[in-house]
């Protein structure tokens, strides 16, 4: 089987929460156990574990109780990339927006590995991909062989109506969720996509062409619909230009201000995901 490339870089992420996976890992957990860090003391009647009696706190308590320490163990967590995989996904010159969510899935499944975590993939057009989505695995080949089967992939889906739908593929317990897509697509549908995925941690990766963030200049220009291919002249007025760029400020604004509502801010990758930059947003939850 294959493995994760050793030259994909680490994802650095963190989360906010309390993990409830019972296998070890390096975040904070809601489970009780003996080797972890310090969370309260607690009458032995309470807590019967005579390994954890407090000689010293047992000799001060008012009531005379037993006093034992509880403590709690660190846990693992699963860390999964949604990706959207339709056809504007590869529009970007050297389809520079796919290779980044093939990057970014390597980086993350590294990442994931490192911390004992689990990593899973979703993908999704204009329906959820279940034959391009992994349930979360701590296992390096599984994961290695199913990113390899990714990297050659052609996203050609005619719509991202799917990320609304997502939900019977994403793990039942509370998960990190890297959601990365041009996010060309109505709002609403976007705001249902995110409503419906309250129980989990998710993270917005929003792609943008470099192309996009190119001013237009006036003149005769040939646009291309990222989805379907068909392209047209528009001639660039003045008028039409600053149009084009107040849509465009408008869009990131509302954006913004939808995954605000949420989730966790939006990442923008302006040109080329920058894994690097990517991890110290993740980290700051």
């Amino acid at each position: 089987m294959s493995e994760v490339s050793d030259e994909a870089p680490y994802l650095d992420y963190a989360v906010r929460w309390r993990a409830g996976e019972t296998l070890p890992g390096r975040h904070d957990s809601r489970n009780a156990g003996a080797g972890g860090h310090f969370r309260a003391f607690r009458p032995f009647w309470q807590l019967p574990d005579a390994r954890q009696i407090d000689v010293r706190r047992s000799m001060i308590d008012p009531f005379g109780e037993v006093m034992v320490r509880q403590t709690e163990n660190r846990s693992g967590i699963s860390i999964v990339v949604a990706a959207d995989l339709s056809r504007s996904m590869r529009a970007a010159p050297g389809g520079a927006n796919w290779r980044g969510v093939t990057f970014l899935a390597q980086a993350a499944c590294r990442s994931a590995h490192r911390a004992a975590d689990a990593f899973g993939f979703v993908g999704f057009d204009a329906a959820p991909r279940a034959e391009f989505s992994l349930p979360p695995t701590r296992n390096r080949g599984v994961s290695g062989a199913f990113l390899a089967r990714l990297r050659g992939l052609q996203p050609d889906g005619r719509s991202g109506e799917g990320i609304a739908a997502l939900a019977p593929l994403l793990p039942l317990r509370r998960s990190l969720v890297v959601l990365v897509s041009d996010f060309l697509m109505p709002p609403g549908l976007v705001e249902r996509a995110l409503a419906g995925r309250a129980r989990h941690d998710v993270a917005p990766v929003v792609l943008h062409e470099a192309r996009e963030t190119t001013l237009p200049r006036a003149g005769l220009m040939r646009l291309r619909d990222a989805e379907t291919g068909r392209t047209r002249l528009l001639l660039m007025r003045p008028s039409v230009v600053r149009r084009w760029q107040d849509a465009r400020r408008a869009r990131r604004d509302m954006l913004d201000a939808l995954f605000l509502r949420h989730c966790r801010p939006a990442f923008h990758a302006e040109g080329f995901l920058d894994i690097a930059r990517l991890g110290e947003h993740l980290l700051m939850g």
